[in-house]
């Protein structure tokens, strides 16, 4: 709901203490904006790499449960990214979106390879959040400073051999995913 200038002028002749006691309420209602200023106010954006290094951690440790399906298998990497993606939203890293989402996709891969490949029959819908994951990884770094590429080279090369070679080869090809990177 768009603020009115009435409503604007009126919020703003408030004291501080009635302001600030309206504010507070309103964070109570809204636990992203706490963490967001959490992060940027009292942290001052100095917890970044350890922040990132929690939701790593979470990546490493979901990777090492055993997938009961290849349903299961990518409702837990969709878990994992919802870290990511809360991650982002309270930091502002887009370095680290990239960072992290290829670990997540390279780890369980690594992990996870042997059984992606032997249930393929039916995986189609894992196979297809795997390429997705990995367009979204590539799209990002078209954003990133080229001097960065080189950080990602060997994780993304990773990635894009296992889809085209063994994981994903059909929906590889139909999203013209590239073979190699950077092209």
């Amino acid at each position: 709901m768009p603020l009115s200038d009435d409503l604007k002028k009126a919020i703003g002749s408030l004291s501080h203490k009635e302001k600030d006691k309206l504010l507070f309420r309103l964070l109570r209602k809204d636990p992203d904006l706490c963490e967001r200023l959490q992060f940027e106010l009292v942290e001052q954006g100095d917890t970044l790499q350890q922040r990132r290094e929690q939701v790593a951690e979470a990546i490493e440790r979901q990777v090492q449960f055993e997938p009961y399906s290849p349903g299961y298998l990518m409702m837990d990497m969709r878990a994992v990214n919802g870290m990511i993606t809360r991650h982002v939203k309270y930091t502002k890293d887009k370095e680290g979106e990239v960072q992290l989402t290829l670990l997540l996709l390279r780890r369980f891969l690594e992990e996870h390879l042997v059984f992606i490949v032997a249930h393929l029959f039916r995986a189609d819908t894992l196979q297809d959040y795997l390429v997705k994951r990995m367009l979204f990884v590539l799209q990002k770094l078209d954003k990133l400073h080229e001097d960065l590429y080189v950080e990602y080279e060997e994780d993304v090369n990773y990635v894009l051999q296992q889809l085209h070679g063994k994981v994903a080869i059909v929906q590889a090809q139909k999203a013209k995913m590239p073979r190699n990177w950077p092209k």
